[in-house]
């Protein structure tokens, strides 16, 4: 299979390295040329489509970096694999006229041909394209998860979701629906509902080991915590999952804990940079900038 001229395009389930909020990212493959008029295409072309889907318009980045270019941008929390179908054809459509113009030719000499509908945004038919990814968006878009996201950031709650399940609140205050099954917002039990005392730990050496230690402190005082880590998830100490969590997804799962009064969340740089934050908000955080041998 031939190569495609981007690496990594991914969705931006959080708060990321971008901006604050949910979206969509790529990365440029290396060797390309990359000229201000094809990156201004791009922008172009991402901006074409998000008003054909009436999506936000803010939070278009460009960033240039030493193997290429990173190119992410805003989108619903409900349509982000579209985001990622519009992030990519944007960017073959930037590149291409003739497809595949700017990394050698065609299929046959061996550069790659751009993917085309049914499947994918056809490059070279803009109007088939955003045809294809109105298509694509409507298919995802969940209008019962939106109301409920809404529905907790007007009484300040928090809101954690990914393709499986969707809660509101955090550990003892939390409650937690599988997606196919969400209620309206007038059928949650909002009084119930609250956040608990929650830190984040970034940086260099030492994060697993300020996260065991806060867990210990919280503990001893009295507050049955959840916690986050390379080690995996532990709930009062005792594991329920084993491995590295420390991303979105031990974030949530340590959050979830129904028991819990406190949450300490280890936020390695792989999941920041990956997905983006799990929550938007924490009441403590430490960055343990101990040594310059690795950060997160």
């Amino acid at each position: 299979m031939l190569p495609e001229p981007y690496e990594d395009s991914r969705r931006l389930t959080g708060s990321n390295l971008y901006f604050d909020g949910t979206g969509a990212a790529l990365e440029s493959a290396p060797g390309l040329r990359l000229d201000e008029g094809t990156l201004a295409a791009w922008k172009r072309n991402v901006q074409a489509a998000r008003a054909a889907l009436a999506w936000p318009e803010d939070g278009i980045v460009l960033r240039r970096h030493r193997s290429g270019v990173s190119l992410a941008f805003n989108a619903p929390a409900d349509q982000l694999y579209a985001a990622t179908e519009v992030n990519e054809w944007a960017w073959w459509s930037a590149l291409a006229s003739p497809p595949a113009a700017q990394v050698g030719g065609d299929e046959e000499n061996g550069a790659p041909v751009p993917y085309h509908a049914p499947g994918h945004a056809a490059v070279w038919d803009g109007e088939s394209a955003l045809h294809t990814l109105r298509a694509v968006a409507q298919a995802e878009a969940r209008p019962a998860l939106i109301a409920l996201m809404q529905a907790a950031d007007a009484r300040h709650l928090p809101f954690l979701a990914d393709d499986d399940e969707v809660s509101i609140g955090e550990g003892q205050g939390s409650r937690s629906w599988f997606v196919d099954e969400l209620p309206a917002p007038e059928q949650v039990p909002w009084a119930l509902l609250h956040a608990i005392p929650t830190a984040l730990v970034t940086g260099s050496n030492g994060k697993t080991t300020t996260v065991r230690l806060l867990a210990a402190m919280c503990k001893a005082h009295g507050w049955r915590t959840a916690h986050s880590c390379t080690d995996g998830v532990y709930f009062d100490g005792q594991p329920l999952e084993a491995g590295d969590f420390s991303g979105p997804t031990g974030a949530r799962t340590a959050l979830r804990q129904s028991a819990a009064q406190a949450a300490i969340l280890e936020t390695a740089r792989g999941g920041m940079l990956r997905r983006g934050l799990a929550l938007a908000h924490a009441d403590a955080a430490i960055v343990t900038n101990i040594a310059a041998d690795h950060f997160g």
